[in-house]
């Protein structure tokens, strides 16, 4: 007899669902045995703690579009479980959650289970609980609808009696035809918005675009219309892979932690359009009331600054659409003196980022420059995650991505280790692809070091696909904490606080039986890259960097960009200097 866990598993395949990530455990092993059941179901992927699972789950819905799904047992399993849901749940990715449930005793006394309900709720935009193996299967539909219209979090909470349970033959749960609808379909935006939004950008002389993870399917649509309209273009951290490095106009990206020029360009300008930048910390946008702002969102609830907010104009649709009904409406601006500040800031601040990159203080390995050479070296289609921390700082400022590859990374949560288990989900979702995670020798140990034994688990499997590398910059410090009281306090170092362990990383995947590397020297770095890139399945590379290297952030400006040059100011040469003012802003550009 199919058991109602045996139907679940053929209804996530119909789902378009590959694999689940998770975690065994007793009232969830009829499912995790149903998974393992050949080419008609997904696969299941054991991993060493649940809040991997959940942010392997999340990776792989940033990644591919689709809808994560992960696994856990009822009690801590559950609770391990959430922390990682809440990635997807800030970044707002789908992710169905498949999670043990025991009922709490129906006549008081001791309590043997954990009330997961409460829980689950918050992070989840539905949560419901099945207590009918009759209605499992619409559960399920119900839940990855949800997740996909809402773009969040659904979670089902099933007993392990009920997936044990036999499925009953009724209209509700044999039918196993594809769900209807897989997506929620593209809204066409209200064309006197779109008028509105043409007749602003217009009016503008200095115009500054920012993307978020919304414009995903819109970069032809955005290029050309900051051709024509001589703006510069910023990208959300989330956005980092929506726009290649190589425009002459790409500023980097805008953030509290992001780059110079970004912060310029948000200053300066007059007018700023917004595209699907939901992620947008809106602290880098000083004295809002000073410039107009355009935004185009999927929905009204997506602008940073809540569903409330007043712009010049707003447009509600999908963006590549938005887009493709506004750039015609648009006038190319015939003075380009806006346009040329930004590329000479841009070419000047690339060209510091090269110089930074290439100075070494004695024997330590300059970090900047362990991301500079893979950069240099990047193969095509590539997908480089980054963790929280400094790795991201370098991620930002020295990795230079081309049209076709791919970046992710734990947005909003910024969670200490999810990289490693962002690569795996890459490696799994996109086997031609090449794969590489930075990664700090604090988040390595928070969390990555347990999830290399799931890749050591794969690795006959992983061995013959392209390079998988695991880049950790060991400089026994929580660098990202130090820099922030050095900034903040002038206090350079609390070894409670700040220290990290020290451990060989190397060392460590060798005795996993992976091949690991350690990098000591500065004039090896590039020849260390050219190995790694040049072999095949899964590697880490251990660089013993300078942790007194600050980055960019620590040195110029404060969250909101108030001690980032003009824009003018910048593309004349002031980059190369280091700013010490401490108040106000330099006078914005004409």
């Amino acid at each position: 007899m199919t058991s109602v866990s045996d139907f679940l598993a053929a209804r996530l395949r119909a789902w378009d669902v590959d694999r689940v990530f998770g975690f065994p455990g007793r009232d969830t092993d009829a499912l995790v045995t149903a998974l393992s059941g050949g080419r008609d179901t997904p696969e299941f992927v054991q991993v060493r703690h649940e809040e991997s699972a959940a942010l392997m789950a999340c990776a792989h819905a940033k990644l591919t579009g689709g809808v994560g799904c992960c696994l856990a047992p009822s009690g801590s399993g559950a609770l391990h479980l959430l922390s990682g849901l809440y990635d997807a749940a800030l970044d707002r990715r789908p992710v169905v959650a498949l999670v043990g449930h025991q009922p709490l005793p129906a006549h008081g006394g001791r309590r043997p289970a954990i009330e997961t309900v409460p829980h689950f709720t918050e992070v989840s935009a539905s949560c419901e609980a099945v207590f009918d193996p009759a209605v499992a299967g619409t559960a399920l539909d119900r839940a990855f609808r949800a997740a996909l219209s809402e773009r969040g979090v659904a979670t089902l909470l099933i007993p392990g009696a009920v997936l044990r349970a036999g499925a009953p033959r009724s209209p509700r749960t044999t039918d196993q035809s594809a769900p209807v609808p897989p997506r929620p379909p593209l809204r066409p935006p209200a064309e006197r918005d779109v008028r509105r939004a043409a007749d602003v950008l217009n009016a503008g002389r200095r115009v500054a675009v920012v993307v978020g993870p919304g414009a995903a399917g819109a970069s032809g649509q955005v290029a050309g219309l900051a051709e024509l309209l001589g703006a510069g273009v910023a990208r959300t951290p989330l956005a980092r892979d929506v726009l290649p490095d190589d425009l002459p106009y790409a500023a980097g990206t805008a953030g509290p932690f992001g780059s110079a020029v970004a912060a310029a360009l948000l200053r300066d300008c007059d007018t700023l359009l917004l595209v699907g930048a939901e992620d947008l910390d809106v602290r880098v946008v000083p004295e809002q009331a000073r410039r107009r702002i355009v935004a185009v969102d999927t929905d009204a609830g997506d602008s940073p600054w809540g569903p409330d907010a007043s712009f010049a104009a707003r447009v509600t649709g999908d963006a590549a659409t938005a887009l493709e009904t506004l750039v015609p409406l648009l006038h190319r601006k015939s003075g380009r003196r806006w346009r040329a500040d930004v590329q000479r800031a841009v070419r000047e601040w690339r060209a510091e980022g090269h110089s930074k990159a290439h100075r070494f203080f004695g024997m330590a390995i300059n970090p900047r420059s362990v991301v500079a050479e893979l950069s240099a070296r990047l193969p095509d289609r590539a997908v480089v995650v980054a963790d929280s921390g400094s790795a991201m700082d370098w991620w930002t400022r020295h990795l230079e991505l081309r049209t076709g590859m791919r970046a992710a990374l734990s947005g909003h949560l910024a969670t200490p280790g999810a990289a490693v288990a962002y690569a795996v989900a890459a490696r799994l979702a996109l086997p031609e692809r090449p794969v590489i995670a930075l990664v700090g020798d604090g988040a390595m140990q928070a969390g990555g070091m347990n999830e290399l034994i799931t890749v050591r688990r794969h690795l006959e499997r992983l061995a013959g696909l392209p390079p998988t590398v695991f880049c950790v910059l060991n400089n026994e410090d929580l660098s990202r904490l130090t820099w922030e009281r050095r900034k903040t306090a002038g206090n350079p170092r609390i070894p409670a606080t700040g220290e990290v362990p020290a451990v060989s990383y190397a060392g460590y995947a060798r005795l996993l039986g992976l091949p690991g590397i350690r990098c000591t020297r500065p004039g090896q770095v590039g020849d260390v890259w050219e190995h790694a890139l040049a072999g095949r399945g899964p590697m880490l590379l251990e660089f013993m960097v300078d942790g007194d290297t600050p980055p960019d952030w620590a040195e110029f400006h404060g969250p909101a960009g108030a001690r980032a040059p003009s824009l003018t100011h910048r593309a004349g040469g002031l980059l190369r200097r280091r700013i010490t003012a401490s108040v106000g802003g330099l006078p914005g550009s004409a």
